[in-house]
């Protein structure tokens, strides 16, 4: 080995500066390049810088929730075909997964007791019968007061009759009494006159006798009269005390039959009543084919049993049929308004509820369409797809969290079709809030704070928290 002489320190670890050797090729070969050296510090500056530039990186606040995606309409959502009798499953027409049309036919059933409808039929001519004697009682009771009231009105014209019949005779009498007041009237000065002619000797005894016979007789038929006028009134009375009686007791024979008339009516009402019970049940024991309400695909046979393999009862499920549902561009008619078809629900968390409002936007992930996410540059996310938020539920489910339904959102790219984004897709969302820097984002994650919700118009007596008001300009 060559050993180049060069500057020697004048002692190292006790030996001789004479000893050392200046410099060794083996540990030039092993000190690191130069180059590796400088990419090491620039690599370490870097990393240094790069977490406090990442401070100030912009950053979108999101609300993240997770669901599934669901038909708007509750009629199109999964459908129970259930069992409109009581008995037995005899043969299916379908099978798990096939494609049906609105009345296509589904399950054909039979009743446990064969008998049962011949005995329902019995029972329905028994109700028809009673029916018949119910309606034919009403038919006689209204008859009965048709009469009642003819006889009445016959009665109240005849004593009517009479009553005027006597008004008449009470008149004839007053005209009567007026003749008889005049004659009485003029007797009675003549008869005073002769009297005291008399007592003078100026009358003779004839004329005075003429002059009292006069006045006896026209005193006595006045009194007649009198007497007649008070008849006459009295049976003037008489005959419309007599009209009132009849008009009373007409009247209450009336209404005696028309209570009877209610009763029957009644009798007759819930007799129908019965007889619409009996027809129910022979209509539903003769219902022993079902069909499917809507067009649809066949989900899953519940009750798998053919040929008495499996008895049933009323309302028992059978069968669960999926509704087809229109393309994404029809709208469903629900209440005259247009609703969306498809849409994802999402259960988000409540302390994130008060930031969540209808319409803002969302980006969903859907089960089975791969997507690369960015949760805080939603811009430069991949195979993501746009939403509205449509409906926030008033209230939390038993577990705390919160419903909202998203729509599709018109200004984005259309979801994928009904075909294969179909009911039951398991859905994440991402509800874009406001834009933030990284590191208040990564401060509020820290502090547990929920995303800031910026507002136009601040409200009066708003209480302090984690939501910050801007004010308007």
């Amino acid at each position: 080995m060559t050993l180049t002489r060069n500057r020697l320190a004048p002692e190292w670890n006790g030996f001789a500066t004479s000893e050392i050797p200046v410099n060794l090729p083996a540990l030039q070969l092993s000190r690191t390049p130069r180059i590796a050296r400088r990419l090491s510090r620039v690599l370490f500056v870097f990393f240094a810088l790069v977490p406090v530039l990442l401070m100030f990186v912009p950053w979108t606040q999101t609300v993240h929730g997770t669901g599934r995606a669901i038909a708007f309409n509750p009629v199109q959502r999964p459908q129970f075909v259930c069992s409109p009798i009581e008995g037995r499953i005899k043969k299916w027409y379908v099978v798990e997964g096939q494609r049906v049309k609105a009345g296509q036919r589904i399950v054909e059933m039979v009743d446990n007791d064969p008998q049962l409808e011949l005995r329902l039929l019995d029972e329905e001519r028994a109700i028809l019968d009673r029916l018949r004697a119910a309606e034919e009682r009403v038919r006689d009771i209204e008859a009965r007061i048709r009469n009642l009231e003819n006889s009445r009105n016959l009665a109240i014209a005849v004593q009517s009759s009479y009553v005027r019949q006597e008004e008449a005779r009470l008149h004839a009498f007053r005209q009567s009494w007026l003749e008889a007041k005049a004659n009485y009237d003029a007797a009675l000065p003549n008869y005073e006159r002769q009297r005291d002619l008399e007592r003078r000797g100026l009358a003779s005894k004839r004329d005075v006798e003429l002059a009292v016979a006069a006045f006896e007789t026209s005193k006595a038929k006045l009194e007649q009269a009198e007497a007649q006028i008070k008849l006459g009134e009295a049976a003037v009375q008489a005959a419309r005390d007599n009209l009132s009686k009849i008009d009373a007791d007409t009247a209450a024979m009336i209404n005696l039959e028309r209570a009877s008339l209610r009763s029957a009516e009644a009798e007759v009402a819930n007799i129908r009543r019965d007889k619409a019970q009996i027809e129910v049940r022979i209509a539903r024991q003769r219902a022993q084919y079902v069909d499917s309400p809507v067009d649809g695909t066949v989900f899953r046979l519940v009750a798998a049993g053919e040929a008495g393999g499996i008895l049933v009862r009323p309302g028992e499920r059978l069968a669960i049929l999926v509704p087809d549902i229109p393309n994404a561009d029809a709208k469903q008619m629900l209440t005259g308004e247009d609703y969306p078809g498809i849409v994802a629900e999402l259960q988000i968390d409540g302390n994130d509820l008060p930031l969540v409002h209808k319409g803002d936007r969302v980006r969903l992930q859907f089960e089975g369409w791969p997507a690369v996410q960015f949760v805080g540059w939603p811009s430069v996310a991949v195979g993501t797809f746009g939403g509205r938020v449509y409906l926030v539920d008033p209230t939390a489910d038993d577990k705390g969290y919160f419903r909202i339904l998203v729509e599709p959102d018109p200004d984005d790219q259309p979801w994928p079709d009904e075909r294969y984004l179909r009911q039951g897709v398991r859905t994440q969302g991402w509800v874009l809030l406001n834009r933030v820097s990284l590191g208040w984002e990564l401060w509020r994650q820290l502090n547990a704070f929920p995303p800031v919700r910026e507002f136009e118009t601040p409200k009066k007596d708003q209480p302090l928290g984690p939501v910050k008001l801007k004010e308007r300009k």
